[in-house]
């Protein structure tokens, strides 16, 4: 029980980094285009897609999450 505990509190930390993350390059996305400039020799496209992954990722932790939180409650 507590080595779950210990994955779903190690699972939202990571979702928590993919989540600010995502957000920080979604910001650099959107500065890069409104400047028309190239950053680091990334596009503007390249930020949204690297953001949009990162989202995604967020997406597959909450799945994990409900998982572990699903399989806990079957072994009660």
């Amino acid at each position: 029980m507590k080595d779950v505990q210990r994955d779903s509190k190690l699972a939202a930390q990571w979702g928590d980094l993919n989540r600010m993350l995502g957000l920080a390059l979604l910001i650099v996305g959107i500065v890069t285009a409104a400047l028309d400039k190239t950053f680091s020799g990334f596009a503007p496209i390249l930020w949204f897609l690297i953001a949009i992954f990162c989202f995604i990722m967020v997406v597959c932790t909450e799945v994990v999450q409900l998982r572990m939180f699903l399989e806990s409650k079957k072994e009660k």
